[in-house]
Parts: structure tokens; C-alpha cells; sequence
């Protein structure tokens, strides 16, 4: 029952708000829906006569635009003996994307590939407001 009570309360003070902002529920502040969206990753088997290759797309963006942003994405072998990529951006105001080939292996190799990538939100005074993260490994073997 006191949440019905309250309820009318709630309202009035709602309709206040509306009334004191002309009418339309006042503007959310850039802040306060700034975000780094999921990450994207995927991988695509391609060939010709000399061989077999996989291409990785990596995408990372964060929003509001104007803010700034950092991206870090290093692409390697398992058992790691090399980097494909190793790339970070400095303090950016745009999206990220990024396509890599990465060599096939022999079936019998039992070899993968990793890719991690990280993006990160800053304020203007570059205080960080948010991150995402994304790990993923795949076979490299030709399917």
C-alpha cells in the first residue's frame, strides 16, 4: 500500500519537472550515457592457388564522439611466437578498424591465433570513464 501512496507524490513531482522544463523531459547530459560499445571480432577464410589465409576484422567505438578514446589490439600466434599486430592508438577522437591477415596452418599443426583488444573512454581532462575488453583465439588450420 505505501507504494501506491507514494505513487501519486511521484507523479506530481514528474509532472513539476515536465512543467518547470517547458513541457519535455529535460536533455541527458552527454556524460551520462557516454559508453564503449562491444566489441567486434570475426574471422574469414580465404584462398587462392598459394595457400589459405584468415582475415580478422576488429572494430571498437565509444561514444560521445567528441570524447577521447584509446584503442590497444595486439593479434598473435599460440603458442605465441609472434604479434600479426601490436597497435595502440594514443588518444583518438574516432572509431577503430582494423583488418589482418593471418596465415593458415596445416591441419596436423594444431596452431591458433589470439586476438585481444581493449577500448577505453576518457573524459576531456582524460580521466577514464569506461573500457571494454574482448579476448577470442581460433584455429588458424584451413577449414
Amino acid at each position: 500500500m505505501g507504494v501506491n501512496r507514494a505513487f501519486p507524490a511521484t507523479a506530481a513531482l514528474a509532472l513539476a519537472v515536465l512543467a518547470a522544463s517547458g513541457g519535455s523531459a529535460a536533455a541527458v547530459p552527454e556524460s551520462a550515457t557516454a559508453q564503449c560499445n562491444p566489441i567486434s571480432i570475426s574471422y574469414t577464410f580465404d584462398n587462392d592457388q598459394t595457400g589459405g589465409w584468415w582475415v580478422v576484422e576488429t572494430s571498437m567505438t565509444c561514444s560521445p564522439a567528441n570524447y577521447f578514446k584509446r584503442y590497444n589490439l595486439i593479434i598473435y600466434d599460440r603458442p605465441h611466437t609472434k604479434d600479426f599486430v601490436f597497435e595502440n592508438t594514443g588518444y583518438v577522437t574516432g572509431s577503430y578498424s582494423k583488418t589482418t591477415i593471418v596465415p593458415a596452418t596445416p591441419a596436423g599443426a594444431k596452431k591458433s591465433a589470439c586476438v585481444s583488444a581493449r577500448s577505453e573512454l576518457y573524459y576531456f581532462d582524460k580521466t577514464q570513464i569506461d573500457e571494454e575488453k574482448r579476448n577470442s583465439c581460433f584455429n588458424t588450420a584451413a577449414p
